[in-house]
């Protein structure tokens, strides 16, 4: 069960560092939300924000939705995409905390899937039901049989049909069959999702706000963040901070912590304390915490306020190779 475990465990902590660190930093742009609404969009159809586009001339709705279980999942809370010469990002989630996750390190369009992929997770396609959940995951068919996944057929396929530069708007299309291991990493499930589409506002980018801070020593040399977001979401406070478009080192901590000390591991099951450094986009070059640990100093749970220290030795989920996080401190203000 460890090499099954390690091998979720990666592709389950990069969904959530995916979800947190790009749909939940700030809602959508109101400029980008006005060029969508003032009929600058590609699309055909009707429908409103959350179900889908309308055409003729007339304005263009922000929309993802997709199939499953006989209904129609729409009308997201939270929709978020950047699009960059590294990657595509795109994230909705709803008020209730079930959100589908689509990532692939390339920022183009172009037709993508497992047949074509080059790496475990160079294409991530997932949905989560909410908080607590081990969110289904699209696998290949050999990860999937290596695994342990029975019976489990590949259906992916991401299609980025337009990436407007103009209007700031990417269009697409996605269908997959997702896998997991139920809350206990016991059972294995399968659930098939179709007609899958998205178009979306974008960024090259995202923001945080300034009075953030985050510091660790990486290797022995400084790590400095371009960028430090917190996020509190499915019970959990993210801390990210991210250098450039993708390399970051981040915490996920159990929410509502209290000041003290605490082990931070590599395991999504459900009561830890996470820690992660993601050097590229390539997913091969990600590593948890193991060991490590994390010492809260202060968090005020009425203004989200919350600072503490870290350290982590990060190791690899798929090679011998680990990295040394230590000397680390954030004080970080979360949404």
């Amino acid at each position: 069960m460890k090499k099954i475990n390690n091998l979720f465990a990666f592709i389950v902590l990069i969904a959530i560092f995916s979800i947190t660190s790009c749909s939940e930093v700030e809602p959508l742009d109101p400029a980008l939300s006005n060029q969508v609404n003032s009929g600058n969009g590609n699309g055909s159809g009707s429908g409103s924000t959350g179900g889908g586009n309308s055409g003729g001339g007339g304005s263009t709705a922000t929309v993802f939705k997709a199939d499953f279980d006989g209904q129609t999942w729409n009308n997201a809370s939270n929709i978020q995409a950047i699009v960059n010469s590294d990657y595509i990002s795109i994230s909705a989630m709803k008020s209730n905390g079930s959100f589908f996750q689509i990532t692939v390190p390339q920022g183009a369009v172009g037709t993508y899937n497992w047949a074509s992929a080059t790496s475990i997770t160079s294409l991530g396609l997932v949905y989560s039901a909410g908080s607590g959940q081990v969110p289904y995951v699209s696998l290949s068919n050999s990860d999937a049989t290596n695994q342990g996944f029975t019976n489990y057929v590949d259906t992916a396929e991401l299609v980025i049909s337009s990436i407007n530069t103009t209007t700031n708007i990417i269009t697409g299309n996605f269908k997959f069959t997702g896998v997991r291991y139920d809350g206990t990493l016991t059972q294995t499930e399968t659930k098939v999702f179709t007609n899958g589409q998205f178009s979306v506002p974008f960024t090259a980018n995202n923001t945080s706000p300034s009075t953030n801070s985050f510091f660790c020593k990486l290797d022995g040399s400084d790590f400095i963040p371009t960028n430090v977001d917190g996020i509190q979401a499915n019970n959990s406070i993210t801390i990210i901070g991210r250098r450039g478009n993708i390399e970051n080192i981040s915490l996920s901590l159990v929410g509502g912590m209290t000041p003290g000390t605490y082990d931070l591991e590599n395991l999504p099951l459900g009561t830890n304390n996470i820690g992660l450094y993601n050097q590229d986009a390539s997913g091969v070059n990600s590593f948890g915490a193991n060991p490590g640990t994390v010492t809260i100093t202060t968090h005020d749970v009425g203004t989200k306020h919350i600072v503490g220290t870290f350290q982590f030795t990060g190791t690899s989920f798929t090679s011998a190779t680990t990295h040394s996080i230590s000397q680390g401190t954030f004080d970080v203000y979360y949404q």
